[in-house]
């Protein structure tokens, strides 16, 4: 049965930047987990752009869904 996990990749060189601590059993949730990774990093780049601190453009990174051997 694959297993599948969320990765954070470079949007342009797909270097894998990190990788999720969760292994999840169906595609569709990886997914979802997925969009809600990119969605709750987009806020927090808010955040520090706001505060006038450094962080990552959102629009650098991706995060994807890798399938993995059990």
């Amino acid at each position: 049965m694959p297993k599948f996990i969320v990765q954070m990749v470079d949007a342009y060189t797909r270097e894998v930047l990190e990788t999720e601590d969760e292994v999840f059993h169906d595609e569709q949730a990886a997914e979802d987990y997925a969009c809600e990774c990119g969605g709750a990093f987009a806020e927090g780049a808010e955040v520090l752009s706001l505060a006038g601190r450094d962080y990552t453009d959102p629009d650098d990174v991706e995060f994807v869904v890798e399938e993995i051997d059990d």
